[in-house]
Parts: structure tokens; C-alpha cells; sequence
């Protein structure tokens, strides 16, 4: 629990976004279907908006082709 509190930490940190939020974004995903290019769409709204970040349309098309090809970074950490 403790690495988990550490890193939620430096997640929060990192982008200016409250912990609340962060749980937030998380129960949000694990709603969407991450095949389903609305629902990926819906989400990168919703970070966007909780992140207060403006994002292009065409941000917007290149980050669903990489969520749906899968061309996520895997190691989070790595990220941070």
C-alpha cells in the first residue's frame, strides 16, 4: 500500500492533479472499453479537462490509434 500511496504521489505531483482526481480518471477507465474508439475518445476528453491541457484534434486522432494498436508504454514508472 505504501509504494502505491508513494506513487499515486509522485503521479499527482508530476501533472498538477489531485489524488481524488487521479482515483477518479482510474475508476473512469476501468469503465471504458478500450477497443472502442468513443469511449477512448470520451476519456482523452476527460483527462484533458481534469489536466485543464487543451488537446488538438489531431493529438486526439494519434493518441486513439496508439491506445487502440496498443503503442502504450507499459512501465508507467519509466514515465515519471
Amino acid at each position: 500500500m505504501r509504494d502505491q500511496n508513494e506513487f499515486i504521489d509522485r503521479v499527482a505531483k508530476k501533472t498538477n492533479v489531485k489524488r481524488d482526481d487521479i482515483f477518479k480518471l482510474a475508476r473512469d477507465l476501468q469503465t471504458k472499453d478500450l477497443n472502442n474508439e468513443q469511449d477512448i475518445r470520451s476519456f482523452i476528453a476527460t483527462v484533458a479537462r481534469v489536466t485543464n491541457k487543451n488537446i488538438s484534434p489531431v493529438t486526439v486522432d494519434k493518441l486513439v490509434q496508439m491506445i487502440k494498436n496498443k503503442q502504450v508504454p507499459q512501465d508507467i514508472d519509466k514515465m515519471l
